[in-house]
């Protein structure tokens, strides 16, 4: 296990190497003059300019630029926006928000997605069986902005029932209905991939050979069952919480969350490339590291896997 957990950890090493070098080159190459957008519609003074260049690198070739933000960013400096202002600074103020509502979305997305896709697995051809695949099949369907605008105007508007909007410092309501949004589309994935597996499962010969062992139904169904279909339920959910956190963007925009999918859409207009970079790297990490967290999980469900 320790070897195995080694070999992913320098695995990920060219990952983020390879990520961050894409990002950096994408936004380098992004049309326009991010100096030049700073003074507007005024003149821009060549001077001031060219100090302002010089001081964020602005002026030295793509690659000595991507090189100094790696050696900075091993001690989390990712350099001052043109505002003057550190990034870590802005982005300690995103992350918190971005985190909590992507967490409100994960557990929105795990609990009713694999409940609603055990209660279609085992009830398989049933009435309830067909209302949430329909209902997994329009949620996959319907753009998520058209979700959202929909719960914004039955739940908030016309019924009250929550927030419309969350604000810079929302709170456990306010990210309610956001996380729900949020969370939606993949709590479908969940509903389908977990009916499939469980209603897979239950027709194999070690469930029927446990049965006729005069085990319960129940425990059938736990130790059985539900252990082996949730591999790849757990497979999906540990790859869709860093997904949470870099789709967030659209929830953010709808309902006016101050979190890291706004942050990045204001610096991708300003052309802050420091911002951009350093949040798709975290990001990134973030990733990353939940897919280890989710080949470490395989042993605990499946003892039948073992690594080298």
């Amino acid at each position: 296990m320790g070897r195995y957990l080694l070999r992913r950890i320098l695995q990920m090493i060219p990952v983020v190497l390879g990520t961050t070098l894409l990002i950096y080159a994408l936004v380098f190459a992004l049309p326009g003059d991010p100096v030049a957008a700073m003074f507007g519609s005024k003149p821009v003074n060549e001077a001031v300019a060219a100090q302002i260049r010089a001081e964020y690198n602005l002026d030295k070739p793509f690659v000595i630029q991507y090189l100094l933000f790696l050696k900075n960013a091993l001690t989390l400096d990712f350099g001052k926006t043109f505002s003057g202002q550190p990034v870590i600074s802005e982005i300690g103020r995103a992350f918190p928000v971005t985190i909590k509502l992507a967490l409100m979305a994960f557990v929105f997305e795990a609990i009713f997605g694999v409940v609603f896709g055990i209660i279609s697995g085992l009830k398989k051809g049933k009435w309830y069986d067909t209302v949430i695949l329909v209902v997994s099949l329009l949620l996959i369907s319907v753009p998520t902005f058209v979700t959202g605008f929909v719960l914004q105007y039955f739940v908030g508007v016309k019924w009250g029932l929550l927030p419309v909007t969350a604000g810079s410092d929302p709170g456990f309501i306010d990210l309610l209905m956001p996380a729900m949004v949020l969370g939606s589309v993949s709590m479908a994935y969940i509903i389908r991939l977990t009916r499939t597996e469980v209603s897979s499962n239950i027709a194999e010969d070690y469930v029927r050979t446990a049965r006729a062992k005069g085990m319960s139904n129940k425990s059938v169904i736990a130790r059985h069952i539900l252990r082996n279909s949730l591999i790849p339920v757990v497979t999906y959910l540990g790859a869709d919480l860093g997904a949470l956190m870099g789709g967030a963007m659209i929830s953010e925009t709808i309902f006016n969350i101050h979190g890291v999918g706004y942050l990045l859409y204001q610096s991708i207009l300003k052309g802050e490339s420091n911002i951009v970079v350093s949040t798709v790297t975290l990001l990134v990490l973030i990733f990353v590291v939940c897919n280890l967290i989710v080949d470490m999980l395989y042993a605990v469900l499946d003892p039948r896997i073992r690594y080298a």
